[in-house]
């Protein structure tokens, strides 16, 4: 990356970010000094990301932290296998983090959340915490005198987290990272840019890893759901299938502690942000009632159609209502659901 050593990483905080002013593009974003500008470097690949992450780790991370850059494989108990970007060892937090560093160019849906789940599957198997603590062992020791086995293991069996490294933030990834934080693993993305002036100097800029300075960082990119009024959706509709919806929908908000909301497109139910159960489209002639349920829902007419999981759509079954006939059946099939997911 050129002669970067003559810019430091704190020099950015004594330069003015500016958005709209003194630009060759519109829209650009500069970094302004007394005498110098620069704009904003593109990632020729993911390596060339990691390897400034390898250098700047403890300035991002922490003195109180351990990075590896690793290319080796963990695998499930069940034989399925994942390779991390890096690992990391936080004993201020005493947890071990699962690393992966993106480029905002590439699918983030797909790539993003099939490694995430994986790095979970991966961190159940006892086999695979044997394989961090040794490798922490042995890194550790290679810079100090002495390591804590017993505290590594300790650490790396009873906490984990993920953590996204990217160059850029968008509301696709904080939906995402969102839907991938909903069982309780905490997964944090980190934003990591680079700006250059014409004489090929650098700067970088980060959020440094510590819990006030990543709570505010979240505040500007964590996704919010649109909302819109219900009768938005029932203008799609007639007359009659407005009042089947009213029907149904009454029943719905009838189980204990359920909530109704109404997002952009659907209307979701739930007894709380990460128990939302149901979701009802409505289509010009019919609802499309979508379900989260587990191996004891039972649908004895066969009506509701199996659909794959995404991270984008968490649901399990879809079926439609069309009549009023269709009510009873429909709530018994709702309140399954209901069960699965919101009771216990």
């Amino acid at each position: 990356m050129g002669d970067e050593n003559r810019m430091k990483i704190g020099r950015i905080s004594q330069a003015r970010i500016l958005k709209g002013d003194f630009m060759e593009k519109e829209g650009e974003t500069l970094i302004i000094s007394d005498n110098n500008s620069f704009r904003l470097y593109s990632y020729k690949s993911e390596k060339e990301l990691e390897n400034l992450v390898i250098k700047h780790s403890k300035e991002i991370f922490g003195r109180d932290s351990i990075y590896i850059d690793s290319k080796k494989k963990l695998t499930s108990a069940k034989g399925i296998s994942v390779i991390p970007d890096g690992l990391l060892l936080d004993f201020k937090r005493n947890k071990v983090y699962i690393m992966e560093v993106e480029l905002s160019t590439h699918d983030i849906i797909h790539h993003i959340s099939n490694q995430i789940n994986r790095f979970k599957l991966a961190m159940n198997n006892n086999e695979t915490h044997n394989h961090l603590a040794a490798e922490f062992y042995k890194k550790i020791m290679q810079q100090e005198s002495k390591a804590d086995l017993a505290k590594i293991q300790q650490i790396i069996s009873s906490r984990f987290g993920i953590i996204i490294l990217i160059d850029s933030i968008s509301e696709k990834l904080g939906e995402v990272v969102n839907m991938l934080s909903q069982d309780g693993t905490e997964v944090i993305a980190v934003p990591f840019e680079t700006f250059v002036d014409s004489r090929n100097n650098y700067i970088h800029k980060f959020t440094t890893f510590t819990k006030e300075a990543l709570e505010n960082e979240s505040k500007k990119w964590t996704f919010k759901w649109t909302t819109i009024p219900i009768e938005k959706h029932l203008d799609k509709t007639d007359e009659n299938m407005k009042d089947i919806f009213s029907m149904l929908s009454r029943q719905i908000c009838s189980l204990p502690n359920v909530k109704e909301k109404s997002r952009k497109d659907w209307i979701t139910y739930q007894t709380s942000p990460l128990k939302n159960f149901c979701t009802i489209k409505i289509l010009p002639n019919r609802l499309e009632v979508h379900l989260k349920c587990d191996k004891s829902f039972i649908d004895k007419k066969g009506i509701a159609k199996n659909i794959e999981r995404t991270p984008s759509w968490t649901f399990d079954k879809v079926f439609t209502v069309a009549t009023r006939d269709d009510l009873e059946y429909a709530m018994n099939l709702i309140r399954q659901a209901y069960g699965c997911i919101c009771k216990g």
